[in-house]
């Protein structure tokens, strides 16, 4: 053989050797070696529910009460037969008490073939001088459990492996150096003997190859007919002996291993079915084969236990039938004498004591329950002491005694009561009857039962309350006479001397504290009396000139009327309103043709004036108002009444709120006067007008006259069909009658030429659209030149003009088809944007091209219908609320986005109109208010968002807290003067701003020539009033109003 070759090869096996051991080395996940797989004793739980190899013996328990079962027995002192229960628990322990045996006897064969490991690696390590971890190789196996000498096992393993790897590439590497010592020496020797040298090694080198492959071949080998069929006739003697160690090594592990694991196994399938089943017979039938010794034994006591076990079962399945049926009976008697028939037999002694302690105790309670309703139902004594008590427990005969001498001492009290009736019913007539107090106390109660003279008791006290009472109302009648005596002298005393000597007595505690109060309220009330009238007469000396009252002014109206409306103010025949801007403290002081002064200390006259509304005593609100009338119901006496103020106090620290400016507005029947001024605090109180007021039959006709005056020249001028026929104002009105009157002239001035405008704007409109519509219609130049446009306006002209020549040029360039092509592809374009859209949003923004014929847009529109039902239903609840809340939201951002409106000029306002459409659909007002009107049947709608971006809208008429929608109108159309509401409660508007919306809901089909609904929109906060007017029509359906800030 080359010599080159040679060596070539033993540098491969070396490489591969080394390649091996290295990826050994590393891989850290070696198959276990042991011819016995390990079993951790880890793996086997000893605790409560005892298993062994994965078959549970005794399952896991829950320990019900009695109450828990359906049918709770009553004898509390049941034993319950846990015998095969226990014998299983034996079993089990049995098992792991051999289990663990087995794996004691393992661990002793374990350590032997650790030690025979440790010895081979020794004897390799000595004769190749390799150099190893004495810790490793020293340390002691007793002591580990049998996963740690596993552990340990395929350790040793390893380094078997790498040692005789080591030892094997020793060889070859001899081997390899006598053959290059040969080579060097080929010169100097004969050939052949080299040749034959090279020969004897190669085959040498051979034969340790095949050893290798074989040893590798034994060491993974996993079945027993591999061992059997070895031979090592063709390797020398040393290397058979070798190969010899290594398979019987290998070959006493898997038959260990095999021989284990069948005997487990059929260890494990025989128990199984001992366990499982439930036939005797079965069971004796069974032949243990393939097990050891303890195993059979195991088995053997296994399948005795078993078949005890059967053998218990069935004996206890009788003996709980025979039990259960003579429980049933005995609990189901009804008497003694069916109970003494009941035989107990059939059962266990356990049973049988318990039973028979069941009969004893129900026997008890049935003899008990017959004398029980025996000694109730007697009615003579005799009869009850001839009753003999036996067979009873000594509790219930105790009772029962206890019941017979009850019944014997009910039975004699009976004929005690007999006795005792006639002297009860005479106490009875005689104590109600008596009237004198002494003489219901000296009634001797006596020959009358206990209870009788108890209830007799109660009736003398019952009768002694009454007669108390009485004197006790006696004596509240007199000291109530006194009281109203008192109150009534103190009410009429006209000084504060003549009230200090008043003196109270001959009345309770209650009375007398009441009087007191009284007579220190009427005190300080005389007291600012006197101070006031001392005031007064000094005024009416310093006045020297009647004040004259100043233009009526509809803005002061304005602000009366809003303010009288807010505070709840009265109103009558007579009446003296004061109003002012600041917080300050001022007085209204009438002193009326009678003498008496109205103020706050004194609020109502004799003659029947009050005030009803006084501010400011603390700083309340800079919109004030104070209010002294008389009503309907109290007509003020003729004569001259004087109208004082007072600057009594400037609650701000800064001077910059004086002077005050005032306005005092008065009302005398039909006639209506203001008054204005100024005041600073430090001034005294001084006189501010002078009324005369006529008599009642003066005032009366006045008013009447004056109404009449009133409604008829108003009549006129709503009926003016132009401006030259509405009437001059009468000058016999009364002053607010002809500002009201003024304004509705010139409402009723712009509303005729609104008219006027709208009917010249209607006929242009027509000519416009028969101009246009010709146009379009023409089909040649000729029909185009005879149109005649002299009466159209010169605002559309040029669209007219332009018309016509883009009709011109279609007609002469013949591009009518094309036209019509473009708006069959334009109408085919809409449709797919309508089938492509996902949401509803998508949908909603399509807006169709114009130049579309009707029937194209009505087939797109119902296209769009079709896709927005189909996207609808495919949203669920919340996302269909969350869609329609987007898309709301966003119509309301665009509509925002567009503007709002200017407000109405005061001239422009219809406030009256709003007031009596609000006063009779009954809306409610508060701190602030949101009103709508129009004069039509279309369905409008008022939509309020909050600052809290809730949306109050028919849908949804109120939210927490905040604003509700009270009055809504014309669902349905059932109205020509529609009114809507929305009003928040006092203090119930938040701080921030409200968006204000008209929506044009619905033209409701009987009425859709009325295409345009002009509203007005009433926006009342806290006292302050705008309006404003909103052109509503199909092409406007939503406008945005204003925004309302609340701080």
């Amino acid at each position: 053989m080359n010599p080159v070759f040679s060596y070539v090869i033993v540098a491969s096996i070396v490489l591969v050797l080394a390649w091996q051991a290295y990826s050994g080395f590393n891989r850290g996940n070696r198959s276990h070696r042991s011819l016995i797989k390990p079993i951790k004793i880890d793996e086997i739980e000893v605790n409560d529910f005892i298993q062994s190899n994965g078959i549970e013996i005794i399952a896991p328990r829950f320990e019900y009460t009695a109450k828990s079962q359906p049918f709770p027995h009553h004898n509390k002192h049941e034993i319950k037969d846990s015998r095969g229960e226990l014998s299983l628990e034996i079993d089990a322990l049995k098992e792991i008490n051999i289990e663990r045996y087995s794996i004691m006897e393992r661990t002793t064969s374990k350590v032997v073939e650790c030690n025979k490991l440790l010895d081979l690696i020794k004897v390799l390590s000595t004769q190749y001088k390799i150099e190893l971890d004495q810790e490793l190789i020293e340390a002691p196996l007793d002591g580990l459990t049998l996963s740690e000498l596993d552990t340990r096992q395929v350790t040793l393993l390893d380094i078997y492996d790498q040692l005789y790897q080591i030892s094997f590439q020793e060889e070859v590497q001899k081997i390899r150096r006598r053959e290059l010592s040969l080579e060097s020496k080929e010169e100097g020797h004969k050939q052949s003997s080299i040749k034959s040298e090279i020969d004897r090694q190669s085959v040498e080198l051979d034969l340790l190859r095949r050893e290798e492959v074989l040893y590798r071949d034994i060491r993974s080998s996993r079945t027993i007919e591999f061992f059997e069929e070895l031979d090592f006739s063709d390797f020398p003697v040393e290397a058979q002996a070798r190969l010899k160690s290594h398979s019987d090594f290998y070959y006493s592990r898997l038959t260990e291993k095999v021989r284990i694991e069948s005997e487990f196994e059929n260890y494990t399938n025989y128990k199984q079915v001992v366990l499982s089943s439930e036939n005797q017979e079965e069971i004796q039938e069974l032949k243990f084969e393939g097990v050891n010794n303890k195993q059979q034994i195991h088995l053997n006591e296994l399948r005795d236990k078993r078949i005890k076990i059967l053998d218990i079962q069935a004996l206890n399945a009788q003996e709980e039938a025979k039990s259960a049926e003579l429980y049933l009976a005995i609990e189901s008697a009804t008497s003694s004498a069916i109970l003494d028939k009941i035989v107990i037999e059939g059962v266990n002694p356990e049973q049988e004591e318990e039973l028979r302690q069941l009969f004893t105790i129900a026997r008890a309670d049935l003899v008990f329950n017959e004398k029980h309703l025996l000694i109730i139902n007697c009615e003579y004594v005799l009869e009850l002491d001839a009753i003999v008590i036996e067979d009873v427990s000594e509790a219930q005969e105790l009772e029962l005694n206890d019941l017979r001498v009850d019944r014997r001492a009910v039975l004699v009290e009976v004929a005690r009561q007999y006795k005792f009736t006639e002297q009860y019913t005479k106490y009875l007539v005689e104590i109600p009857r008596i009237e004198e107090i002494d003489a219901l106390l000296k009634i001797e109660i006596d020959n009358v039962s206990k209870n009788q003279k108890e209830e007799l008791e109660a009736l003398r006290l019952s009768r002694l309350d009454c007669l108390e009472e009485i004197e006790r109302k006696k004596v509240e009648e007199e000291q109530m006479v006194q009281f109203r005596k008192l109150h009534k002298q103190i009410e009429s005393i006209p000084s504060t001397s003549e009230l200090d000597e008043i003196i109270i007595d001959g009345v309770n505690q209650e009375q007398e504290e009441e009087l007191l109060t009284i007579q220190a309220e009427l005190r300080d009330i005389l007291a600012e009396d006197e101070l006031i009238a001392k005031h007064v007469d000094k005024a009416e000396k310093r006045r020297k000139k009647v004040p004259e009252p100043g233009e009526f002014l509809f803005e002061q109206e304005s602000k009366f009327r809003t303010r009288s409306k807010t505070y709840g103010a009265g109103n009558g025949i007579l009446r003296f309103s004061l109003l002012w801007d600041n917080m300050n403290d001022l007085d209204l002081i009438v002193r009326t043709t009678k003498g008496d002064t109205i103020h706050r200390g004194k609020r109502k006259s004799s003659c029947g004036g009050k005030l009803d509304l006084e501010m400011n005593i603390q700083p309340q609100t800079k919109a004030a108002i104070e209010n002294i009338v008389w009503d309907n119901e109290n007509t003020p006496p003729s004569g001259n009444y004087k109208v004082f103020l007072w600057h009594r106090k400037r609650h701000s620290k800064l001077r910059k709120t004086d002077p005050t400016e005032y306005m005092l507005r008065v009302r005398v029947g039909a006639d209506y006067f203001q008054y204005t001024g100024k005041t600073s605090y430090g001034d005294k109180l001084f006189q501010i007008a002078s009324i005369e007021v006529p008599n009642q039959k003066t005032m009366f006709e006045r008013i009447e006259t004056e109404s009449e005056l009133y409604n008829n020249q108003r009549a006129s001028v709503l009926a003016a069909k132009n401006a030259e026929t509405i009437p001059d104002i009468d000058p016999n009105n009364s002053a607010l009658h002809v500002i009201m009157l003024s304004n509705i002239i010139e409402k009723q001035l712009v509303l005729l030429e609104e008219k006027k405008k709208k009917k010249f704007i209607a006929h242009q409109k027509a000519e416009y659209n028969r101009i246009m519509k010709s146009i379009e219609s023409a089909q040649d130049i000729e029909s185009l030149t005879n149109l005649r446009y002299d009466d159209v306006s010169n605002d559309v002209l040029g669209n007219i003009e332009k018309a016509l020549s883009n009709r011109k040029k279609i007609i002469e360039s013949g591009l009518k088809k094309q036209q019509h092509d473009e708006q069959i592809q334009l109408f085919e374009e809409q449709g797919e944007e309508i089938n492509t859209a996902t949401t509803i949003t998508d949908l909603s923004i399509i807006v169709f091209d114009e130049t579309l014929s009707e029937k194209q847009i009505k087939s797109l529109e119902k296209t769009r219908d079709a896709k927005r039902k189909l996207l609808f239903m495919a949203l669920d609840g919340s996302e269909l609320e969350k869609e329609k809340q987007n898309r709301l939201h966003d119509v309301l951002n665009k509509s925002y986005t567009r503007g709002g409106l200017q407000p109405l000029e005061l001239s422009e306002w219809t406030e009256k109109e709003f007031e009596n459409r609000l006063g009779a659909a009954g809306a409610k007002t508060g701190e602030m208010n949101i009103s709508l009107l129009w004069n039509n049947k279309n369905d409008l709608n008022l939509l309020v968002v909050t600052p809290s971006k809730e949306i109050i809208h028919p849908r949804n008429p109120s939210i927490a807290k905040g604003g509700v929608l009270d009055v809504e109108m014309n669902k349905k159309g059932e109205s020509s003067e529609p009114i809507e509401n929305i009003y928040w409660a006092n203090g119930s508007a938040k701080k921030g701003i409200y968006y204000v919306y008209v929506h044009l809901f619905k033209e409701h089909a009987l009425f859709k020539l009325t295409n345009l609904s002009e509203c007005r929109i009433q926006i009342l906060n806290k006292g302050n009033r705008t309006e404003y007017s909103a052109p509503m029509s199909i092409s406007n359906k939503l406008q945005f109003i204003t925004q309302i800030i609340v701080d």
